[in-house]
């Protein structure tokens, strides 16, 4: 049985999807954090804990130091030989942890008893650096390292420095680690899915530290044994994620800066209240900050609208524009507001049809309708690396790929894919 680890290397959280065989388990980390909460429970925060010895643990002991920002300084170190410590022993017990739940999970666990496993591993990889190929080739040595460094008692700085130098190459898994884009990877279950199709689409991922927007093109193969490609338009990232709109509150309206970014963003009545706060200075704080969510999504939209580096001649524009909403701020009501506006504003200034609309598409394919908004939005990007790392999608430049025209008749009605 082929058993994939799929490990979203968040860069406040991290989120982690098994598929062993026929079955989907997202792992579950109140036993690590004590957050039992509907959404908190799938994430764990991205730091480790460092002993005066040398050895990493999760939990914090008497004079451990807190090792955090583990993931963005590396992709300065690519191309270096320099020892990640840190974000080894991390994800060493991301993995050793992620295994021993699979075991122990009451309906899979069974199933694994008798049978032979063939372990495959996955990473994410932000998608602009993934076009270079020495961040791949250093995210796939510290994946197989950690792989190899999960099955290490202790986790000494020793052991950790011993196999990074080694380079083993068989740690126990069937392949070498795959390195996806985590934008591939937050929508390869719609890839895969029938409600496909090509053309123009935009993903707006809303993380804890950032606000991703992308334009894109879904290509489909024209035979059964190439992937779909995604060249892409415009993009941006800015740090307007969840982390940021509570950091705005607090500041803006004199608050302690203590919040559980774990948590869903509460609603601004909810939050004026439990801060005795007037509503009306929670409104004016968020819609600020709303605001600048909808100008991030407003220069990609419009560049790809108008600019010849985009798709202006994308029937998109006038049958309605296939969106994603992902992470974990996908259900906040703030962000909805924003991509609301957003549209009107797409609309009003680029002399749109009246029928023109965006049309939100699940970027799981509907294939797990029972994950919700909220937990669904947190955990597409590891449901999204379970798959076969070689079939997902390959991101390719936008100037090889011809426009693409499709007639109105040719568009799937979305209430019969959806039901809404």
């Amino acid at each position: 049985m082929v058993v994939r680890i799929g490990v979203d290397f968040g860069t406040a959280f991290t989120k982690v999807a098994i598929r062993a065989g026929v079955d989907l388990v997202p792992v579950d980390w109140s036993a690590v954090t004590g957050d039992e909460s509907t959404t908190g429970r799938y994430v764990i925060p991205g730091f480790v804990h460092r002993a005066p010895d040398g050895e990493y643990f999760w939990r914090r002991l008497a004079e451990t130091d807190i090792q955090g920002n583990l993931k963005l300084p590396l992709i300065e170190m690519a191309g270096s030989d320099e020892c990640p410590m840190s974000a080894l022993a991390y994800l060493a017990l991301v993995i050793r942890y992620a295994r021993a739940f699979l075991y122990q999970h009451p309906e899979v666990g069974r199933k694994l008893a008798a049978r032979s496993l063939r372990w495959e591993l996955n990473v994410g990889c932000p998608t602009e650096p993934h076009e270079r190929p020495e961040v791949v080739d250093l995210f796939r040595r510290i994946a197989r390292t950690a792989w190899q460094l999960a099955g290490v008692s202790h986790l000494q700085e020793s052991n950790i420095t011993a196999a990074w130098r080694s380079g083993e190459a068989d740690v126990g898994l069937e392949t070498e680690p795959g390195v996806v884009p985590e934008f591939v990877a937050q929508i390869a279950g719609y890839l895969g899915s029938p409600q496909v199709s090509e053309g123009l689409h935009v993903l707006i991922d809303i993380g804890a530290a950032t606000l991703d927007v992308a334009t894109f093109n879904v290509v489909l193969p024209n035979d059964l044994d190439s992937s779909p490609r995604i060249p892409i338009f415009f993009s941006a990232v800015r740090p307007l994620g969840t982390h940021y709109l509570y950091h705005n509150r607090h500041s803006r309206l004199d608050l302690d800066f203590a919040w559980d970014d774990a948590a869903p963003v509460e609603p601004a009545d909810g939050f004026a209240k439990r801060h005795d706060k007037r509503r009306d200075d929670v409104d004016t704080v968020d819609s600020e900050f709303a605001n600048r969510v909808a100008r991030c999504i407003a220069g990609v939209t419009d560049g790809t609208r108008t600019n010849s580096r985009g798709d202006p001649r994308s029937s998109a524009w006038s049958e309605g524009l296939p969106i994603f909403v992902t992470g974990g701020g996908s259900s906040c009501e703030l962000y909805r507001r924003a991509i609301e506006t957003g549209e009107l504003n797409l609309k009003r200034r680029m002399y749109l049809p009246s029928s023109f609309r965006f049309i939100e598409l699940d970027p799981l394919g509907a294939k797990f309708p029972h994950f919700g908004i909220e937990i669904g939005g947190r955990l597409s990007v590891a449901i999204g690396l379970t798959e076969d790392a070689e079939s997902i999608a390959r991101v390719v430049p936008h100037r090889d790929i011809g426009p693409i025209m499709r007639s109105v008749t040719e568009r799937i009605d979305h209430t019969e894919l959806y039901d809404d």
